[in-house]
Parts: structure tokens; sequence; C-alpha cells
């Protein structure tokens, strides 16, 4: 008792707190594995989106080029503006909270903390239809930017197990949404995407098919042939990898809320999106010829 009556109550206090509230070596990998497939999933869908964008309009101008049935005024079709703004604003709020949990497990300045704080209740707000409470997400974001330079692993492990079980769900509903999106069979932009392209096919080979087509225009219904093949080949990988991949995603999202709830759970789902995401990347190079 002599020993301890030598510290001060407040800093008794402090590393009682934070021993009974910091996070395990566990709960920090596994917090820290999905914050990196979380930043990385939703770059590659808000790339995704722009890309898939610019490419049906590309191949409807080919398609009108050569006197095909794509209509001359609507040459964005399922990808318009509005849409594609939307999906990349919920895209941009994975890669948000990504970056916040890796912020609350990571060495972290406090002013590097205020700006993943501020950026993640930014994006999720801008996302139509979010789950979270407004006033929840702020109150979130308020304890992220208390974390002073007292105690900062505790409070920083404070914060994570308040964060992710409020937000898994919103996570649940972006994962479903950029799931319906990128598959073909879904009536989102993934099919939208197919039809451009088997339209295209269609047309360019009416054209070639046709002896009167001019010399010109069946170089130009060559580049057509040449855009569908490259588009139902990037369609492919991401309808079939990226649907995974995301499934995935969500898997480890209920994975990681229940390991911030009880330490002693697996982490196996965490650990195997990032090699799923690590294929993707991979395919789309090969079909690309991108790095």
């Amino acid at each position: 008792m002599a020993e301890l009556n030598c510290w001060p109550i407040p800093l008794l206090l402090g590393v009682a707190l934070a021993s009974g509230c910091a996070l395990s070596s566990h709960q920090r990998d596994a917090t820290a594995r999905f914050a990196v497939a979380s930043q990385d999933i939703g770059d590659f869908a808000a790339r995704e989106f722009n890309h898939l964008r610019a490419a049906t309009i590309d191949m409807n101008v080919t398609n009108v080029a050569i006197g095909g049935t794509a209509d001359k005024s609507n040459l964005d079709e399922a990808l318009d503006v509005d849409r594609v703004v939307a999906r990349v604003k919920a895209a941009r709020a994975l890669t948000s909270y990504g970056t916040l949990l890796w912020a609350l497990v990571s060495e972290t300045q406090q002013e590097e903390l205020k700006r993943a704080s501020d950026d993640f209740v930014n994006s999720v707000r801008s996302v139509s239809g979010h789950r979270i409470r407004d006033s929840q997400l702020q109150g979130l974001g308020q304890l992220v930017q208390q974390i002073g330079a007292l105690w900062v692993e505790a409070r920083k492990a404070e914060a994570v197990k308040r964060i992710v079980p409020a937000v898994a769900p919103d996570v649940d509903a972006l994962c479903d949404l950029l799931i319906a999106d990128f598959s073909e069979t879904s009536l989102h932009v993934g099919q939208g995407f197919d039809a451009t392209i088997t339209r295209l096919r269609v047309d360019a080979d009416i054209a070639l098919a046709d002896p009167s087509t001019r010399y010109a225009d069946r170089l130009v219904a060559m580049r057509g042939q040449k855009q569908a093949e490259e588009a139902g080949a990037h369609l492919h990988v991401i309808s079939r990898q990226a649907v995974t991949t995301l499934q995935s995603l969500k898997l480890a999202n209920a994975e990681l809320d229940k390991a911030i709830r009880d330490d002693s759970l697996s982490v196996a789902e965490i650990q195997a999106v990032g090699m799923q995401i690590k294929s993707l990347k991979t395919a789309l190079e090969v079909v690309t010829g991108k790095p």
C-alpha cells in the first residue's frame, strides 16, 4: 500500500482506464485489416463507376457512328450523372470508414483524427437513406475529436467499440447496394452496362455483314467490336470477383462487430477479404493492361 500512495490518484485512474478499455492485439489486428479492406474496395468502386460511365458513352458514340440503334440523345443511359454521383458517394463512405478505423488503431496525430472523423461523418451523411441517425453520427464524430493527449489508446479503443456496432448496418447496406450494381443479373448498373455491350456487338456485326458498308465505316465497326470485347471482359471480372469480394467484406463487417464485443471470436473472414481484393486487382490489371 505504501507504494501505491506514491502514485497520483488521476494517474492511477488513467492506468485502470487504459488497461480496462484498450483493444487487444487480436482486436487491433482485425480492425486494421478491415480498415484497409474497406478503403481498398471503396476506392475501387468509386473508380469503377466513373470507368463504366465513360465506357458506356464511348460505346454508344461508336454505335451511333455506325448507324446502330443507340440513342444519340441518351449516351450515358443507366449511368447518368446523378446516379453515378450517388454511387460514388456510397463508395466514398466505405473508404472514409476504413480511413477512420485505421486512424483509430495506428499512430496518428489529433489533427489527423479530426480530419478522418470529419470526412467519415460528412461521407456517411451524404449517402441517401443512411440508417444511422444524424445525431448519433455527429456524436460518434465528436467522440473521436475529443481524443486528447492523455490515455489516447483507451479513448481510441472506446471510439472503435462504439463506432463499429453503430455503423455495421450501414456498411451492410452499402455492400448490398454495390453488389446489386456490379451484378450482371440485377436490374442495376451492371445489367445496363451489359445491355450497352450487347447492342454494340449486334450493331457492329450488322454493319460488317452489309456489303455496302464503306471501308471507313467498317473500321469504326471493328473498333466497336474491340470496345465491346474489352468491356465484356471487364464486366465479367467485376461481376464475379468484385461481387464475391463485397460479399466477403459484408461477412467481415459482421465478424468485426462480433470480435469487438468478444475478443475470443475468429476473424477468418477479415483475413480472407484482403486476399480477395488482391486477386480482384490482379484480374483487372489483366483485362485493362494497366497496373
